[in-house]
Order: C-alpha cells, then sequence, then structure tokens
C-alpha cells in the first residue's frame, strides 16, 4: 500500500473512530511508521498526527487537507461555529457537492486537487447553480490557468491553495440566482426540513396517504418563490450542525490537523473525552 493510500485511509471520519478506541490500529500505526521512519521522533499520538499532517501538506494535498484547510480558514478563522454552518458532501442531482459554508448566504466550495481532472467540472458547477447562487472552485497551481480560462466571464468564484496552505481569493464569487430550481432544492431536503418550512409557509400539511405524500408535499413547495423557498432551506440546512453550546468548548480544543474530522461527527462527551487522552498519551504504533 502505497504512502498517499495509507493517508487517504487514515484521514477519515470512521477511520479517526477507530484510531481512537484502538491505537494499535494496523491502518494508523503503519501511515505514522512509513511517513516519519523513526519511531523514536514521535512522543504523543497528538505529535505523530501533527507530523504525518505536515507530510501530507507538502507531499499529497489530497481532498481532505483541502476541506480542512476550508474548514480552519473560512469557517473557523472568517466565521464561527456559533454563527456558521458547514455540510460535506450534499448530493445534487448525480453530483456530491464537497464543501457548503452557510453564513447568512450559502457558499458552495468544489474541490479540484492537483490530482483531479477537470471534466466534470462544468455539470458539477451547472448542478449546485440550481440550489446555491454563489459557487467557488478551489484548486492549486496545477488547474489555476485552466480554470480561469473555463470560468472567464462567470459568476463563479476561484480560491487558490497557496503552496504554503494558505487561501488566496483569485476571482470573488458573484450572486446568480437564473437557474434556481424548487424540485432540485426540495430533493437537497430531509423529510423533516421541508415539513418544516412547509409547515411555516402554509401552516398546514398535507392530509393524504404515504404513497402520495412526498409528491402532494412538493405540490405545495413549488409555488413558493424560488429565492423564498432558497432561503427556508438555507436556514433548515443550517440547523444540521453537529457544534453547539454543549460542546463548543470541546470543539474549540481539538488540533487543526483533524478540526474538520472532529466537526463532521457526532462527538459525545464521552468522545471528545477518549479524543483528548488518545492524543495526550505517548505513541507506542507498531505496523
Amino acid at each position: 500500500m502505497t504512502t498517499a493510500t495509507l493517508i487517504n485511509k487514515m484521514f477519515t471520519v470512521n477511520s479517526l473512530k477507530r484510531i481512537i478506541s484502538n491505537p494499535n490500529n494496523r491502518t494508523y500505526s503503519k501511515t505514522v511508521n512509513t511517513v516519519i521512519g523513526n519511531q523514536d521522533s514521535v512522543d504523543t499520538n497528538l505529535d505523530a498526527l501533527k507530523k504525518v499532517y505536515k507530510y501530507m501538506s507538502k507531499n499529497h494535498r489530497n481532498e481532505y487537507f483541502y476541506k480542512n484547510t476550508l474548514v480552519n480558514k473560512i469557517l473557523l478563522g472568517k466565521h464561527s461555529v456559533r454563527t456558521s454552518t458547514a455540510i460535506r458532501e450534499l448530493p445534487i442531482l448525480n453530483n456530491i457537492l464537497d464543501l457548503l459554508i452557510i453564513n447568512g448566504t450559502g457558499q458552495v466550495y468544489e474541490i479540484k486537487t492537483g490530482l483531479d481532472n477537470l471534466m466534470r467540472l462544468n455539470d458539477q458547477l451547472s448542478a449546485y447553480y440550481m440550489v446555491f447562487s454563489y459557487c467557488n472552485v478551489v484548486t492549486d497551481m496545477t488547474h489555476l490557468q485552466a480554470i480561469k480560462e473555463m470560468l472567464q466571464g462567470t459568476p463563479t468564484g476561484i480560491i487558490l491553495l497557496t503552496d504554503r496552505g494558505t487561501l488566496h481569493v483569485e476571482k470573488k464569487s458573484e450572486e446568480y440566482n437564473d437557474r434556481l430550481d424548487n424540485k432540485t432544492i426540495f430533493n437537497v431536503l430531509r423529510k423533516y426540513e421541508f415539513e418544516n418550512i412547509i409547515s411555516s409557509e402554509y401552516g398546514f400539511l398535507p392530509d393524504t396517504t404515504q404513497s402520495k405524500y412526498y409528491d402532494a408535499c412538493f405540490e405545495i413547495f413549488e409555488k413558493m418563490d424560488v429565492k423564498k423557498s432558497q432561503k427556508y432551506m438555507l436556514k433548515e440546512l443550517k440547523n444540521r450542525s453537529y457544534i453547539n453550546k454543549n460542546n463548543y468548548g470541546q470543539f474549540n480544543r481539538v488540533p487543526a490537523e483533524i478540526k474538520s474530522l472532529v466537526y463532521f461527527s457526532d462527538y459525545s462527551e464521552i468522545e471528545y473525552r477518549n479524543l483528548n487522552s488518545f492524543l495526550n498519551n505517548k505513541y507506542d504504533g507498531k505496523a
């Protein structure tokens, strides 16, 4: 298994939870030992994670590295988890939106790493504009010029992930509402979310059979002005955040290297305690 594959397998939500419960997890220990080589140079598990992440930042900037940078620099740096929400991997038509950050508006961040190609980019953006009014493409120098040419004269923003790990806005996103579509917006919502919207706007839910309920709800939903339904949708999506006043302090202490892994998990108080214990314990993994 290559170093890149090991890193990809290690930095996932489920993998981190498995590693915390079993620090001798084979994926974890093999990744750390492969990247660092000399086990004596690693002190705690936090030290091990930091060194693997540093290696990733210089040698293998995968999709996780991009998402984690966006979470740290925009959600946490520019905004706050108290007032904003990030959502990852949101299905829209036949596409999976990489990252959405809601702070008043909904900003889409479509990631194109140096490991990706651009073949589907136009189709992806076309789908995202059916739900959201602001879209950005996040990339590095590998694709920057090609993306600039592709998106010239469009409302789509372009953000460069620099070699230093900073985000530089090459082109600011502009509001674009021409493709907004109530059916696509409706399909993004969970059942309780579109029920909340219909109840708030019309004061009732349809009284029909279970087999006809979904279509009956959409028949009511589609009567709304599309900008109004989008506003309702953003409010519902914003409520999907797992970070609240009860766990904000614990989340705030999570190291930057794994911030997005924890953000996109529903950690209990016990899980936060286990995470802190794991990070502070001495690394003794054996590949």
